[in-house]
């Protein structure tokens, strides 16, 4: 038995080019549904990146305005440990004024902690590691930056005019050894947040709103 295929009404040749035509169609549909594809998500990530980058160009200023008050943060130290020298000796120092702490302001995180992993997935590897590790780095700085905080708000029990007794000694010993590593922490962390920055072409961007710091903290503890 022969089976015959049925022929085109107009000839294989035209048929081939009519479905040569309908596959090209298909193809060219394809390229531009992605071509539209990675257009939207060139947009995303554009707009993500400009919000973190924003994000973290304010936390790198909220550190630099933080740093300003560090020559003032050893100047208080140093006046505390001549409090402490002086007490040891037998001599009770007056303070001129509250001993206080320094100024502390929490980073941004928003932005980056609201990510999809869609926008992310899309974002260059380099980029997103980098990202990730100034993340990282401001999270753990607020460890070290609360811990400071708490420190100093033990130390501001030592305001009281009452002489220091030996057990008052060591512990603000303690506190103040505890303060320096911190305050080294801080000015390390610092500068290599904003080095890490740097490398995204992240720079401090200022709030126009922020409060100028209090002048007082600057002010000596302790008569020349």
């Amino acid at each position: 038995m022969h089976f015959h295929l049925p022929k085109p009404l107009h000839g294989w040749r035209e048929f081939a080019g009519e479905v040569g035509i309908i596959v090209v169609g298909i193809l060219i549909a394809l390229g531009g549904e992605q071509i539209v594809e990675d257009l939207h998500w060139r947009s995303e990530v554009g707009n993500f990146r400009a919000a973190v980058d924003h994000e973290i160009g304010r936390d790198i200023d909220v550190w630099r305005v933080m740093m300003v008050q560090r020559p003032c943060v050893a100047r208080r130290m140093d006046d505390l440990e001549r409090f402490l020298a002086a007490s040891t000796a037998g001599r009770q120092l007056h303070l001129l004024q509250p001993i206080d702490r320094p100024v502390s302001y929490s980073s941004y995180y928003s932005v980056w902690d609201d990510k999809g992993a869609d926008v992310t997935a899309h974002l260059p590897l380099d980029a997103r590691l980098k990202y990730a590790e100034i993340y990282d780095e401001l999270h753990n700085n607020d460890v070290v930056r609360l811990d400071e905080r708490e420190v100093w708000r033990t130390i501001d029990q030592f305001d009281q005019p009452e002489p220091l007794d030996h057990s008052d000694r060591m512990r603000l010993r303690g506190l103040l050894t505890r303060a320096r590593q911190l305050d080294t922490a801080e000015r390390s962390n610092a500068a290599f947040i904003t080095r890490l920055a740097a490398r995204l072409g992240i720079h401090p961007i200022p709030d126009p709103d922020q409060p100028s710091l209090p002048t007082d903290y600057c002010r000596p503890l302790l008569a020349k």
